[in-house]
């Protein structure tokens, strides 16, 4: 009760000095003393209602609140394209301070470098959404103790002010945590950064119409990476609608560690401008490049360009590719875009066998990417070797308990990588473990259950082949030398009931 009395009579002391201001005779200085005490009344005013609103019952949390003033806030005084064109990059530094930390709809501009930045622009599109399960696909295929190391930054880079208020709502729902950790990261821009998008260059025999999407694209893109550039050591260009594979990091880890020289773009996709990795301390180049040819052509021609101009005269493409298009309609409304990474591998499981715990052990040498387990665990992966199979190679699997095993599937080789499967080999059953000695088990008991024909085998009945006993170790065994590396895709045992 205190509180209102106090911000009632702080209104009647506004309306008074507005009626002394306004319509008595008052000295010019006297005046302009008077104003700068009502704006002081103003702030205060301001603070007392929010104060007010937040504790007696009203809804919503101000942080909320905070990003739709943010949304509906005016456009002037902010960076346009033009500043990073015109201006040295040694004057920049105070300068993309302000406007990052504008351009950021919940929290704080991240301060903290991590290793890794995912960059994703995103439009209202018409029809169909996809930006929320290709937000779901990367977090559930991160590593939660990975996701302290990387930023997911979304841009709203529409100018629907409705659709980025219910979107990043919709955001703020589903990952507070992601949010509150800086992990997810929501940005906007604003209409005055963009040039004006008519009058456009004719080039590619483009109507106005896709002209000016991809015009406003290419800008978007410019400024996601502008925004990025000081996140993380690496940037990640992602499109809003694709899906990825488990543990998808490692594989970015792996391909680094295995560059021997010096790279500007790594890309883990062969579509369009998805999964184009590069060095963070080349954004503002790649920027300034887009910015430049904004109207003559596509993004995903002048990150070609922009390779051989930083050196790089081909491409490096990791295969099989970790990401995959999903979407069908395309953000230019009435484009169906139905591509498909063709290189993008099927990692799902088919049989789902029981398969009891269990450790594996091989001679083969291991793609670190495609470890033994993941062509044993349920999960989607296969295990890949990293040179040609050799007779006498073995891929073997230790039961931690011995089991009574009714049916054994293993299938080698995949829908990309056709050739990688075992021509030349056999399934073998140990009834006992002797000891595993430097990661090689020593079985005995050996029982050969059967030989691959076309990459796969299947045996069943298996109760009547060892009788009564259990299997405590099964291998694979190559019988001759193969021209190609090995895929174990599935091996599934199922256990006798």
């Amino acid at each position: 009760m205190t509180s209102f009395r106090l911000f009632s009579l702080r209104l009647i002391f506004v309306v008074l000095v507005l009626f002394v201001v306004f319509q008595l005779n008052v000295l010019p200085e006297r005046k302009y003393f008077l104003l700068k005490l009502l704006r002081i009344q103003e702030s205060h005013l301001k603070i007392f209602a929010q104060h007010l609103y937040t504790h007696r019952g009203c809804t919503g949390p101000s942080q909320s609140s905070d990003v739709i003033d943010k949304i509906r806030s005016g456009t002037t005084n902010k960076v346009t394209y033009k500043d990073y064109l015109d201006r040295p990059s040694s004057d920049l530094t105070t300068f993309q301070e302000d406007w990052k930390v504008e351009a950021t709809l919940f929290n704080k501009f991240p301060k903290k470098k991590r290793f890794l930045t995912l960059g994703i622009p995103t439009v209202l599109r018409v029809g169909d959404e996809y930006i929320m399960d290709t937000i779901e696909s990367l977090v559930n295929n991160t590593r939660p103790q990975e996701l302290k190391n990387i930023y997911i930054v979304i841009f709203l880079a529409d100018f629907n002010e409705t659709w980025i208020e219910d979107i990043s709502r919709r955001l703020n729902k589903s990952y507070p945590q992601l949010i509150l950790s800086q992990t997810l990261v929501v940005i906007r821009s604003w209409k005055s950064f963009y040039p004006s998008l008519e009058n456009l260059n004719h080039t590619y025999n483009d109507n106005f119409n896709k002209r000016k999407w991809r015009s406003k694209q290419n800008v978007d893109y410019a400024f996601i990476f502008l925004y990025c550039q000081h996140l993380s050591t690496y940037y990640m260009q992602m499109e809003d609608d694709i899906y990825t594979i488990p543990n998808y990091l490692d594989v970015v880890k792996d391909y680094i560690s295995e560059m021997r020289f010096q790279w500007t773009c790594l890309e883990f996709s062969e579509l369009g401008f998805i999964g184009k990795l590069y060095h963070s301390y080349d954004l503002e180049k790649l920027a300034k490049m887009v910015l430049l040819f904004y109207e003559e052509q596509p993004c995903d021609f002048t990150y070609l360009h922009f390779n051989s101009q930083m050196l790089q005269f081909q491409r490096y493409i990791h295969r099989p590719t970790i990401f995959q298009h999903v979407g069908l309609k395309s953000s230019l409304p009435g484009k169906i875009q139905p591509l498909k990474d063709t290189f993008f591998d099927n990692l799902d499981k088919i049989y789902q066998g029981d398969n009891p715990p269990a450790k594996l052990f091989t001679n083969l040498l291991v793609h670190s990417s495609f470890s033994p387990e993941l062509a044993y665990y349920q999960e989607p992966g296969y295990f890949w070797s990293r040179r040609n199979g050799k007779a006498g190679d073995w891929f073997t699997v230790v039961f931690d308990d011995p089991q009574r095993v009714g049916k054994i599937i293993v299938e080698t080789g995949s829908r990309e990588h056709p050739l990688d499967r075992i021509l030349h080999g056999k399934l073998q059953a140990s009834l006992s473990l002797v000891k595993i000695d430097k990661s090689e088990p020593k079985c005995t008991n050996n029982i050969i259950l059967g030989h691959f024909k076309d990459g796969l085998i299947k045996v069943s009945n298996l109760t009547s082949v060892v009788g009564p006993f259990k299997i405590h170790c099964m291998s694979i065994i190559l019988t001759a030398n193969q021209d190609w590396w090995i895929i174990i895709k599935e091996i599934a045992v199922f256990l006798a009931d």
